[in-house]
């Protein structure tokens, strides 16, 4: 059945199309968020599309070339995401702004019915999944998928993180701003997006050349010096700044500079096994140097812990040599093996 079918169908309450409850996912090696990998949770965005992907029977890996841009932005690395571009041009779903003005219960009922994938920014203090963190304890803002909701028994099912999971009751009442004290009009619309699935993904040598146009793409659009090389310029300062502001700082610094670092290579180290599998032979050394990158920063994290705790900076050294030396690897490997297009032309130009 096309994949813009759609005749909305329900099982137990649920709303969804009947392609999607007549749709038999093709078996997907879960490489990625593997009790084995390094960082198993990149970024909320990330982690929900990869499951999504997968849900959908599809493999995450063949989309992550943009990799290779991530920068160091002065206090961050760059939080990574799929390119609303690649989604499209290999999985055949297109990704765009949802206009949200009505209670969003009814829009999620409109476009899950239509057989569209909701994401939407959420509270973390309402998602069960989130029950050694945040549940029922801080307000968080995150990013969820939603494929699936009753709105007669107030249940909806959701990608997020690691996996696959429901709410109900209370929970689905306070996502979905339905409790009074939620009510109120001065709080503002959550951000949501639609992911609409417009055509078949693309398959084999198809989805291989078409990855190898992005890596082109997004090798010409990779920062002009080594990012690690400019972290380290602000290490010590930013090492006196988590000494100096303790735990609640490290929290999120270690997230959004070592986690994001190190997760972001070991996509791309992934990438780069994809790539094997479908006929390019790239040098074995360019993916253990991505991966390198990808332990390195969890020793850096685990240090400025260490250091955090005993009250002593640490200049984490060894760990940035390794990185530095680690990417002019990955960067010069990936250039010799496809080259380098320029990201102001067409991707598969």
């Amino acid at each position: 059945m096309a994949a813009t079918t759609a005749t909305t169908a329900t099982d137990r309450g649920y709303h969804y199309t009947r392609q999607q409850r007549c749709h038999v996912a093709r078996p997907v090696q879960r490489w990625l968020h593997d009790e084995a990998s390094v960082w198993q949770e990149s970024n909320c965005y990330m982690d929900l599309w990869i499951e999504l992907l997968y849900g959908w029977g599809l493999d995450p890996r063949a989309a992550l070339a943009f990799t290779v841009a991530q920068d160091y932005e002065g206090d961050h690395f760059t939080y990574f995401k799929y390119p609303p571009a690649d989604i499209e041009l290999l999985y055949g779903t297109v990704v765009q702004e949802m206009a949200v003005y009505d209670t969003l219960q009814a829009h999620l009922v409109e476009q899950v019915g239509r057989g569209h994938a909701v994401l939407v920014e959420m509270d973390s203090y309402y998602l069960p999944d989130t029950r050694a963190t945040t549940y029922r304890q801080a307000h968080v803002k995150t990013t969820v998928a939603i494929d699936r909701i009753d709105p007669a028994a107030q249940r909806l099912s959701y990608y997020h993180s690691l996996g696959y999971h429901t709410a109900a009751g209370d929970d689905y009442r306070g996502l979905l701003r339905l409790t009074p004290e939620l009510r109120d009009g001065n709080i503002l619309f959550p951000y949501a997006e639609c992911a609409k699935r417009v055509r078949t993904p693309l398959r084999d040598a198809h989805a291989a050349d078409a990855a190898a146009a992005l890596m082109r793409r997004h090798l010409g659009r990779r920062p002009a010096l080594n990012p690690v090389t400019r972290w380290r310029a602000d290490f010590d300062r930013h090492v006196a700044v988590i000494l100096a502001r303790g735990e609640a700082y490290f929290l999120h610094y270690g997230f959004n500079l070592p986690r994001q670092l190190g997760a972001n290579f070991e996509m791309l180290h992934h990438c780069l096994a994809w790539f094997g599998e479908h006929g390019y032979d790239v040098p074995a050394r360019i993916a253990r140097a991505a991966n390198t990158i990808a332990g390195e920063s969890k020793v850096l994290q685990f240090r400025l812990a260490r250091a955090m705790a005993r009250g002593r900076p640490d200049r984490c050294s060894e760990c940035l040599d390794t990185m530095e030396s680690a990417y002019e690897t990955v960067i010069a490997g990936l250039l010799s093996s496809f080259g380098a297009a320029d990201p102001a032309q067409p991707a598969c130009a």
